[in-house]
């Protein structure tokens, strides 16, 4: 489906469930859930967890809209994704933890997108995990929600409260981060091979 049957598919659903149709919630449930359940399990490292994060960050959406008959003024996709996000930070502010790591869902998720003799980029994928999950929290966001969830600059800016051109620079640092956390997995790698 094309980027513009998504948004008008998007708004046409929203409008239903500004009136209260459940099956139209449903029908934006059924397309988002297995993104935002990835967003959130690639945050926590339970199942389970990252289950009731997403079935949460649903239920608080529709308790929004309902709430006066509210219509979405931002794209639902943005909405959801800041949802999920403000949920991961209270979860790990509760539990007195302030590193929100990814875990190796990451790197099985990366392998899946690579089919074929492309074995070179499946290793890779191991590398990529590793200096992923050394990175900042806010540059691991903006990698998967960017490169991974294919979301706009504007939609990121709207989730994390920040301008557009804010947010190029953060996706252009959280790159510059995770490639020079690549180059020290390299030349860790180089020195361990020379000492055998």
């Amino acid at each position: 489906m094309a980027n513009l049957e998504i948004i008008d598919k998007e708004k046409e659903l929203l409008s239903r469930v500004a009136s209260g149709d459940k099956e139209a919630f449903g029908q934006l449930y059924d397309f988002y859930a297995p993104k935002i359940f990835r967003f959130i399990r690639l945050k926590v490292r339970s199942q389970t967890l990252a289950e009731d994060l997403s079935s949460e960050s649903f239920l608080r959406i529709w308790e929004y809209i309902q709430e006066q008959e509210r219509e979405i003024e931002e794209s639902f996709r943005g909405l959801l994704y800041r949802t999920a996000r403000n949920l991961i930070v209270d979860y790990y502010k509760r539990k007195s933890s302030q590193e929100i790591l990814i875990d190796d869902d990451f790197k099985e998720f990366l392998e899946g997108q690579f089919i074929g003799d492309d074995l070179r980029i499946m290793e890779d994928t191991e590398e990529i995990h590793q200096a992923l999950i050394k990175i900042k929290e806010e540059y691991q966001d903006v990698i998967v929600w960017y490169y991974i969830d294919e979301l706009s600059v504007p939609e990121i800016a709207r989730i994390m409260d920040k301008t557009p051109g804010a947010i190029r620079v953060l996706i252009h640092r959280a790159l510059k981060s995770l490639k020079d956390h690549l180059e020290d997995l390299d030349k860790d790698a180089f020195q361990n091979q020379n000492r055998v």
